[in-house]
Parts: C-alpha cells; sequence; structure tokens
C-alpha cells in the first residue's frame, strides 16, 4: 500500500469535501475534510481498505475544535482531520461505521464538549455522575489568538479597511458632549476593499484572528 494510491483514492471519492491531502513523511498520510463529510471518509476507508482503527486526537484551538481519525492502512498511518467551529460543537458520529470509535468518542464528548450526533452510546464514560454537564475539563475558553487591546483594531482593520477604535468612555463622553459615539471615519473603496480582504484570506488572517465575515465582528467579541 503506498500513500499515493490512498491520496488518489480519497481525492476521487470525496471531490470537493477534501479540503486538502498530503504524505509529509513515509507512511503518513495527511487528509482534511470537511466537517460534513467525516463519516463519507471513513467508510470511503472501510469500504476499500478494511482499515483498523488506532484512536481519535482532540485539540483545542480556542475557537476551534480539531478531530484527528488515525487510521493503519496497510502499514500506513491515515490521518483524517476536521475541524468544529464551537458555535457548532457537533458532527456525526463515525462509530456505527467504525465501532472501535466508540469508546473514544465518548471520552472527547465528555472531556471537550463535541457532539456527535447517531453515536450508539452517548452516555458518560469517565467522569463522576455527580460532574456538572457544562463543565468540560480540557475545554479551552472561546478566544482567538488577538489579545483584549488588539480586538477592537483588529475588528475595524479587517471590516473597514481602517484600524483606529473608539474606547467605551470615550464614545460615552462623545454622546454626553452633544456628538455622535464615534467619530466620521474615512472608509477605502469598494474595488480597494475588496482587494485588501482577497489579500487576507489568501494568507489565512481572518483565520488566525477569528473573524466572522457573516457577522462582521471577531467570533469572541
Amino acid at each position: 500500500m503506498s500513500e499515493r494510491e490512498i491520496m488518489d483514492y480519497l481525492r476521487e471519492r470525496l471531490g470537493e469535501s477534501l479540503i486538502r491531502c498530503e504524505s509529509p513523511r513515509v507512511r503518513r498520510v495527511y487528509a482534511w475534510v470537511k466537517p460534513g463529510a467525516l463519516q463519507t471518509t471513513v467508510r470511503a476507508l472501510v469500504e476499500r481498505y478494511d482499515p483498523r482503527f488506532m484512536t481519535m486526537t482532540a485539540v483545542d484551538h480556542g475557537l476551534d475544535v480539531e478531530l484527528l481519525y488515525h487510521f493503519s492502512v496497510g502499514g500506513v498511518v491515515a490521518t483524517i482531520r476536521t475541524t468544529i467551529p464551537k458555535e457548532v460543537g457537533e458532527v456525526d458520529s463515525v462509530a456505527a461505521v467504525a465501532p472501535a470509535a466508540n469508546f473514544i468518542e465518548r471520552e472527547v464528548s465528555e472531556l471537550f464538549g463535541v457532539k456527535f450526533r447517531g453515536h450508539p452510546q452517548p452516555e458518560d464514560l469517565i467522569l463522576p455522575r455527580d460532574w456538572p454537564a457544562e463543565k468540560k475539563p480540557l475545554r479551552k475558553p472561546m478566544e482567538g489568538a488577538l489579545p483584549p487591546q488588539a480586538r477592537a483594531l483588529a475588528e475595524n482593520l479587517i471590516s473597514r479597511g481602517v484600524a483606529p477604535a473608539v474606547s467605551t468612555m470615550v464614545q460615552k463622553r462623545r454622546e454626553k458632549a452633544g456628538l455622535p459615539s464615534t467619530p466620521p471615519i474615512t472608509y477605502a473603496d469598494e474595488s480597494a476593499m475588496r482587494e485588501f480582504h482577497e489579500l487576507m484570506k489568501a494568507v489565512e488572517f481572518d483565520v488566525r484572528a477569528g473573524y466572522d465575515w457573516e457577522r462582521k465582528k471577531l467570533r469572541y467579541r
């Protein structure tokens, strides 16, 4: 079994659901997939290779939880990776396709707070029965990489193309003086903003900052 064969097969089966696939070293394959394609990806591996499920790793990145399902495929360790936004907090279980994933999904659910839809046995596994359901021992706060003092500036920079931010205290003083809460701001023109946003997306600054394009706000503000 070669790394190239596995990667070519996943690309063919998953299409646009596969974000990227690479072999960082001998006998290792990483496949990043969209959350909605996790179960489909595992099923594709099972149907073609009958792999041995090894374990699953969960990593809390602050705003998202990354899940890494590790399989042994003919001597190659194939890792299926997907990222779950904490605002969503759930993904389809693969336990029905790979039964050995039953216990580790339950453990990750308890410790990180990820819900696995359709899990055949979703009961708690390791925490005491009187443990508060809302407390997840390994779940980090919903925070991104930016410190509090930089968040307003970054939000303005991404959404408007300007950096100045007006503090709450200054806004109140302006209102008390009969002025608008924020001073007039000069915005970049539409074509320049499109180019600016394309550049930020290309270097993934918006991802690192934790920016929500739909809400036009940081995800943790």
